[in-house]
């Protein structure tokens, strides 16, 4: 009868994952930027709007074109792992078979 509560057990948590990482999304961004302005990496197409001497500047060049790719990717990339780790977990969970039959 314990797998009878799994499938609910499991829902719950990945909606709590799911609810977590959407409240985290904001400081991910903030620390994306952070990494992408003129003083860290200075990656290419970022402006910032409330200082613009943390903008890209062609004159220093960009530090790492593949940090910079990194940077941009690694948002996208939690979010799907939370999503397909949540979803095999749900998955997992439903093919348990009890041991003893």
């Amino acid at each position: 009868m314990a797998g009878l509560m799994d499938m609910p057990v499991n829902l719950l948590v990945l909606f709590i994952s799911i609810t977590f990482l959407i409240a985290l999304i904001p400081g991910f961004v903030e620390m994306q930027d952070m990494a992408q302005q003129s003083d860290n990496m200075n990656c290419k197409g970022y402006t910032d709007v409330d200082d613009a001497s943390l903008s890209y500047n062609a004159t220093i060049g960009a530090k790492s074109n593949i940090g910079c790719m990194a940077i941009k990717l690694y948002l996208p990339y939690i979010i799907l792992g939370v999503l397909i780790a949540g979803v095999a977990m749900i998955f997992y969970g439903r093919q348990q078979q009890p041991m003893g039959m």
